[in-house]
């Protein structure tokens, strides 16, 4: 299980390899992820890199989507 400073690093890290240059909602997601006291928008960020990728994550990546979403559903 991730804690939550674990969840928001692995979450910016998908963020930066999708969406960089790609979405425009890049520098508000980075920082939403990057405040604690912000709720985590796990499924925006997933729409979002469906929406600007043709994307094929990796089986460790689906792990992590799978963690994300149990910690913030």
């Amino acid at each position: 299980m991730l804690t939550d400073l674990q969840a928001r690093v692995s979450l910016k890290e998908l963020i930066e390899k999708y969406l960089k240059g790609r979405g425009p909602d890049y520098e508000r997601l980075i920082e939403i992820v990057q405040n604690p006291s912000r709720q985590v928008p796990i499924r925006g960020v997933l729409e979002d890199i469906r929406r600007f990728n043709t994307v094929q994550f990796t089986q460790q990546e689906l792990e992590l989507i799978d963690d994300l979403l149990y910690v913030y559903g």
